[in-house]
């Protein structure tokens, strides 16, 4: 019984590890967008004016999630989320992160949702505002963007944001 119980356990394993035909391989590439950028722009937050933009010295990287998809990491926080200031001091706002879909085709923002989902724990959601440019400028890399950050609870839009990523160069 007990060699049985064992072989079964294997076949179990083995069937456990082997990957799916199905299965998509994973991104051994990154994307023409993936790289290093430093965030330039403006924020305004219309419920608590205490949280406003900091500066235009904070890093991120585009990290590659999809053929056309890149998620924007903080170089300061580790993770997907935008360095902001309240009052005197650096913060973020906690369950917000962006993740960006584009278009090489246009040289477009086509899309952009929270990192930590829509609407995150927090109750936050990203939205882009068709008024901006949300464009890429092929020549330079940089990427400007314009959105929202919606809350539950909070009519209208917690925060808006008009940025550029600049580009700087490769990511290691």
């Amino acid at each position: 019984m007990k060699k049985v119980f064992l072989f079964a356990v294997i076949i179990m394993a083995a069937v456990a590890c082997k990957k799916s035909k199905d299965e998509p391989a994973p991104l051994s590439t990154r994307n023409q967008w993936d790289g290093r950028y430093r965030m330039e722009g403006t924020m305004t937050d219309h419920t608590n004016s205490n949280f406003r933009w900091k500066d235009d010295t904070y890093l991120y990287t585009l990290q590659t999630s999809g053929t056309n998809t890149d998620s924007l990491v903080s170089a300061d926080l580790g993770f997907p989320g935008i360095v902001i200031a309240n009052i005197t001091n650096a913060t973020f706002y906690s369950g917000f992160g962006l993740v960006l879909t584009l278009d090489a085709a246009t040289n477009k923002v086509t899309g952009l949702t929270n990192y930590f989902g829509q609407p995150s724990s927090a109750g936050r959601s990203a939205v882009m505002d068709p008024t901006g440019a949300n464009s890429i400028d092929p020549a330079t890399k940089n990427i400007k963007l314009k959105f929202f950050m919606d809350e539950v609870g909070v009519a209208g839009h917690r925060a808006t944001f008009d940025v550029t990523l600049v580009y700087l160069g490769t990511r290691p």
